[in-house]
């Protein structure tokens, strides 16, 4: 008979590389179930609001008041180790708006867990936000052009600078809105321009700030020519607003020299062309007194400049009471 002392070892021994395995096996699973194991907790975290305002007419002025709450979370501790570690939000959707001061209640399920599984939100504090909210509006206002430089010697601009398209969609805050008349475009750099053209260029948004602009850019339309000159005789000075025929002007007629680029230069009426002396500072006058006076042209069209006259000073005498 073989004792049990000596019979203990074989059993061991017999099919020792299976049962090592299977005992590794067994303590892997076990460390496995450990680590595994979910383990649950409360935790408390400071989260920004943010509002979404789904009503055109109105937008968010300022931040929500509160601008962050306090909100208690339950779940999986890698889940909230997660949720402190990336953060989180709490989103109010506001699809219309009744009044410029809304009090929002708000929801727990506003807040975005991020597709975290087993997080539960228990309690948001405060309840409620309060929204500030301002009118919006939208409104097509005309492009200004402005421009910087000369123009290269010899040449002029023939037509006026025309934006493509004149104008221009602004959207904001009404009580902004309301007050800008027209829109300016950066400037065109005359010394660029060297023959007729689209040139594009931007609109200036210095000081609209936070205005949205459609579109961004634009085109200037150019129309140079060759500047010429043109002489004008017997051009007549009248009074201003003289229609009895209370003041003499003396010289009556003048000669005035015109540049420009050709076209309009050559398109000028001289029939049309007056000099024309203001009344204000001749309208005290006595009969007979005399006063110099100083004279601006009509008739003289856009783009078309007033190089010289024949006649330094504009003498007018009151004739008539």
């Amino acid at each position: 008979m073989v004792s049990l002392p000596r019979l203990v070892p074989g059993i061991i021994a017999r099919n020792a590389r299976l049962k090592l395995a299977a005992l590794g096996l067994a303590v892997f699973l076990w460390a496995l179930l450990r680590t595994t194991e979910p383990t649950t907790g409360v935790n408390v975290f400071t989260v920004p609001v943010r509002a979404q305002i789904a009503d055109l007419a109105w937008a968010l002025e300022g931040d929500p008041q509160p601008a962050a709450v306090q909100v208690r979370l339950r779940g999986p501790t890698e889940e909230l180790i997660r949720i402190a570690r990336d953060g989180t939000t709490l989103r109010v959707p506001v699809d219309s708006v009744w009044s410029a001061d809304t009090l929002v209640e708000l929801r727990r399920d506003w807040v975005v867990l991020g597709g975290a599984t087993g997080l539960v939100v228990e309690d948001v504090a405060p309840p409620a936000v309060r929204l500030t909210l301002q009118p919006m509006l939208s409104a097509v206002l005309p492009l200004e052009v402005v421009t910087s430089g000369e123009l290269d010697e010899g040449v002029a601009l023939a037509a006026p600078l025309t934006p493509d398209p004149q104008n221009i969609r602004v959207r904001g805050p009404a009580h902004r809105i309301r007050v800008l008349e027209s829109v300016r475009l950066r400037p065109l750099d005359l010394r660029d321009v060297t023959e007729s053209g689209a040139y594009a260029v931007a609109v200036d948004t210095t000081g609209l700030g936070d205005l949205s602009v459609t579109p961004l850019n634009t085109t200037v339309g150019v129309r140079v020519e060759p500047e010429v000159t043109r002489l004008l005789a017997d051009v007549p000075v009248v009074v201003e607003g003289d229609i009895d025929g209370s003041y003499e002007v003396m010289p009556s007629v003048i000669e005035v020299q015109l540049a420009g680029a050709r076209t309009p230069v050559n398109g000028t009426r001289p029939e049309e062309v007056r000099a024309v002396v203001a009344l204000e500072p001749v309208a005290g006058l006595e009969p007979g007194q005399t006063e110099v006076g100083s004279i601006t042209f009509q008739g003289v069209p856009p783009l078309v400049r007033v190089l010289s006259v024949d006649a330094d000073s504009i003498l007018v005498r009151r004739t008539a009471p």
